[in-house]
C-alpha cells in the first residue's frame, strides 16, 4: 500500500482542508451575500486540523491523536453538512441539537475505547456510524432542494454525499467482521477508500456550492439586465427583444399585433407634492394592477419614466381599445392607498396602435401610439385613443 497508506492519506486531507479553509472564507468575504461559506470555511480548517494530529500518530499522544483529533472530524463533517444547509436555506437547530448530543457521546466512547479497552474496531465503527449518517441525511437534503437554477449542481452534491455515505456504511460492515487491529495505520483498503470518499465529500462540497452561487449570481444579473428593479416589469430593453421576435412572427403568419402606449397622468405634480417616494409607491401600485388585469401572453414593460409600454400578440385594434379602457378603468378605481393613510386618485391615458402581417415598421407602429397617447393627453386625460 505505499503511496496509499493511510498517513499518506491523512496528509492529503490535510492540505486539502487547509487550502479549501482559505478559498471558503475569501468566497464568504467577497459574495457576503450567499450564506453558509463561512461555515464550510470552519469546517475545513477542523478537518485540516484533526488530521494534522491524526498524521503525528506514535509522536504525540492518544487523547490528541486519537480522542481530540476524530472528534475535530466529526466536528468538521458536522459543520461543512451546517454551512451547505444554510446555503440551501434549510433550518439548522434540529441538526445541530441532535449532531451536538452524538458528538458528546462519541467522545466518550473514544475516551472509554482508547483508555479502559483499547478496541480500534469500535472506533473505527463509531465515527463511521456518525459520518454515514450525517451523510445520508445530507443526500437527503441536498436531493429534494427545488431551486431549478441550480439543481444539477445540487444533485451531483446529493451524488457526492450518497457516496461518502455509502463508503462509511462499507467500512462499518467490513470492520464488523474483520479481525481486531492493533493500530488503526494498519488499517486495509476499505478504511483508505473511506477517507478518499471523505476527500471527494470535502472537495465537492467547495466546488459545487461556488459554482451553484456563481451560477446564481449569473442569474441575478440576466434578470437585472431584463427587469425593471423598481416596478418589477421588462425593461425597455428587453421589451424591444421580445417585440422583434412577436413582429417576425406576425410578419410571418400574417397575424395581427397591437401596442398600448399609456401614461400616469400629472405624475410630476405627485412627485412635486409628496415627493419622490410617493411618487415610487405610486408607480409600483400602477404596475401591480397592470399586471393582474392582461392576459398571460401579453408583454408589459416600463418604457421609461411613468410611461409603460404592452404588446399585444395575436390582437387586433377594436380588442386593443377594449384592453386598454378596462386598464383605464382598473388605474383610476379605487384610490391608490399610500404610507400615512395617504390616499391619491390616480388616472392614465392611453393611445393604441395596430397593424397586421406583411412588412411591419415596428418604430412607425410605437409612434402612432405616441400619437394616439399624446391626442389622449390633449383631449383632456384618463381616456384611450386609437389611430
Amino acid at each position: 500500500m505505499e503511496g496509499f497508506d493511510i498517513r499518506t492519506l491523512a496528509m492529503t486531507n490535510l492540505i486539502l482542508g487547509a487550502l479549501l479553509s482559505i478559498g471558503s472564507v475569501v468566497f464568504a468575504k467577497v459574495h457576503s451575500s450567499f450564506r453558509g461559506f463561512y461555515q464550510l470555511g470552519v469546517g475545513y480548517f477542523l478537518f485540516a486540523f484533526g488530521y494534522i494530529l491524526f498524521a503525528a500518530r506514535q509522536h504525540i499522544n492518544d487523547f490528541l491523536s486519537i480522542v481530540i483529533a476524530n472528534i475535530l472530524i466529526a466536528s468538521a463533517f458536522t459543520i461543512v453538512i451546517i454551512g451547505i444547509l444554510n446555503f440551501l436555506n434549510y433550518s439548522k437547530r434540529k441538526f445541530i441539537k441532535v449532531s451536538s448530543f452524538f458528538l458528546v457521546i462519541i467522545a466518550i466512547l473514544f475516551i472509554y475505547f482508547t483508555y479502559v479497552e483499547s478496541n480500534v474496531n469500535a472506533r473505527i465503527i463509531i465515527i463511521s456510524s456518525f459520518i454515514s449518517g450525517q451523510a445520508f441525511f445530507a443526500t437527503y437534503k441536498t436531493y429534494y432542494h427545488k431551486n431549478s437554477v441550480i439543481r444539477v449542481f445540487i444533485q451531483l452534491l446529493a451524488s457526492s454525499c450518497f457516496f461518502c455515505a455509502l463508503a462509511f456504511l462499507c467500512r462499518i460492515v467490513m470492520t464488523l467482521n474483520s479481525v481486531p487491529l492493533g493500530n488503526f495505520m494498519d488499517a486495509g483498503y476499505i478504511d483508505a477508500i473511506s477517507i478518499i470518499a471523505l476527500q471527494i465529500f470535502v472537495v465537492s462540497t467547495c466546488l459545487l456550492l461556488s459554482w451553484s452561487a456563481s451560477q446564481q449570481l449569473a442569474q441575478k444579473l440576466k434578470v437585472q439586465a431584463t427587469i425593471d428593479s423598481l416596478t418589477n416589469l421588462y425593461n425597455r430593453r428587453a421589451f424591444e427583444e421580445f417585440a422583434e421576435k412577436e413582429v417576425n412572427r406576425a410578419e410571418r403568419e400574417h397575424t395581427y399585433i397591437s401596442v398600448i402606449l399609456m401614461d400616469i397622468d400629472l405624475f410630476k405634480k405627485v412627485n412635486d407634492t409628496h415627493g419622490h417616494q410617493i411618487g415610487d409607491k405610486v408607480l409600483q401600485e400602477f404596475s401591480v394592477r397592470l399586471k393582474e388585469s392582461l392576459r398571460q401572453y401579453d408583454i408589459l414593460a416600463r418604457y421609461g419614466g411613468e410611461e409603460f409600454m404592452l404588446l399585444l400578440p395575436d390582437t387586433n385594434v377594436d380588442t386593443a381599445l377594449t384592453i386598454a379602457e378596462k386598464l383605464r378603468v382598473t388605474i383610476c378605481q379605487p384610490v391608490f392607498c399610500m404610507e400615512n393613510s395617504l390616499q391619491l386618485e390616480v388616472s392614465a391615458s392611453f393611445g393604441v396602435a395596430s397593424t397586421c402581417g406583411g412588412t411591419i415598421d415596428w418604430n412607425a407602429l410605437v409612434a402612432e401610439a405616441d400619437c394616439a397617447l399624446y391626442q389622449a393627453k390633449d383631449n383632456g386625460r384618463n381616456q384611450v385613443h386609437g389611430l
